[in-house]
């Protein structure tokens, strides 16, 4: 595969984009956002972003690279805009899963469109939205995962994500994305190699009351193993970073354990105990959040722990009646947890590039 792609120009945005306006304001029409903006998913005028965690019910949202493939299937997206620009420019913040799987969808369009599609592509994109919707908590079994070349495809990611994110890294993203993307066409050229799954994550708490606090040692792999191994509530530690601060994530395998390892409670606060409270560190989804990956969280695992386990040790003890409530960041107004999409924003998970 050529080093460049013909038909999208990857943009590593230099910061996330706050909103729709912002996104607007800053890039030209026919622009694509992939994970790259604290709002919502969806396209306004010739404008679109593949997304499923900021403002969204995460079970019932699809991850960002089916999102691409049935605007480009069914909807024609990249036949029609390439009549108006080319390349389109896509705008990314990082090169985790699914932000490669979306990039090679809209790249290489054309094989979508053809009446037969293409069922290899399409198995590996559901696959991975099955995965990707539970924030890496999805039970598998890992040696299909080894054998059926998933684990080879998506090395180059495993490789960045243990580096971890930081400023000025907009070369290693753009080229993981197109390791990424030469070894999805390899796999449909009957070229795919084996690697298998090294993972090793660390119990560092086990909570009596059904979570565990993890170190990931930076290897995504590791929540398919903790998935394996029976657990399905976890505050994971992806990596500290060279700063000294940390990326975090918080994930419920389950839509069905809200009455117990609330999300949107444990993230509310982790935040009020960071050191910069009136930066937006924590934010995310009803299943999926985390620390910001730019900035990371101040805050030790043992400080999460402490705070992490009155509040699900409360909720497991005397179970509130109704839903667990949502705050938006933005003005502190509470909704019900309906199951549907809140119109509001409610941040962003946290190190998107290391968060699948």
């Amino acid at each position: 595969m050529p080093s460049e792609f013909r038909n999208i120009e990857l943009r590593v945005a230099p910061s996330r984009f706050t909103s729709w306006d912002h996104f607007i304001e800053k890039a030209p029409d026919y622009s694509i956002g992939i994970e790259v903006m604290d709002d919502t998913p969806g396209h306004r005028g010739h404008y679109v972003h593949f997304d499923h965690h900021a403002g969204v019910i995460r079970e019932a949202t699809m991850s960002a690279a089916m999102q691409a493939y049935v605007a480009v299937r069914q909807g024609r997206l990249m036949e029609r805009w390439l009549q108006h620009v080319r390349p389109i420019p896509a705008y990314v913040w990082n090169a985790d899963q699914d932000v490669c799987l979306t990039a090679f969808v809209l790249e290489y369009h054309f094989m979508l469109e053809r009446a037969e599609g293409m069922p290899l592509l399409r198995w590996i994109v559901q696959y991975n939205n099955k995965i990707d919707i539970c924030g890496g908590l999805y039970p598998v079994n890992l040696n299909d995962l080894v054998n059926n070349h998933f684990t080879w495809v998506f090395e180059p990611y495993r490789q960045q994500r243990m580096r971890g994110k930081c400023c000025d890294d907009a070369g290693l993203v753009t080229g993981t994305i197109h390791e990424v993307c030469s070894r999805l066409l390899a796999l449909l050229e009957g070229r795919a190699g084996i690697t298998p799954i090294t993972a090793s994550p660390e119990i560092l708490y086990e909570s009596p009351h059904g979570f565990v606090i993890v170190d990931e040692k930076g290897d995504p792999n590791s929540r398919l193993v903790l998935a394996n191994q029976g657990h399905r509530n976890l505050i994971s530690l992806v990596c500290t970073r060279p700063d000294g601060r940390f990326t975090y994530s918080v994930i419920r395998g389950s839509p069905y354990d809200e009455d117990l390892f609330q999300v949107t409670r444990l993230i509310d606060a982790f935040q009020a105990a960071e050191d910069q409270p009136q930066e937006r560190i924590w934010g995310g989804s009803n299943l999926a959040a985390g620390s910001d990956s730019q900035l990371g969280s101040s805050l030790h695992w043992t400080r999460l722990r402490d705070l992490a386990e009155p509040i699900v040790r409360a909720a497991a003890i005397s179970p509130q009646a109704g839903s667990p409530r949502i705050v938006s960041p933005r003005d502190g107004v509470e909704f019900e947890n309906t199951g549907v999409a809140p119109q509001f924003n409610v941040g962003r998970e946290a190190c998107q590039a290391n968060l699948k």
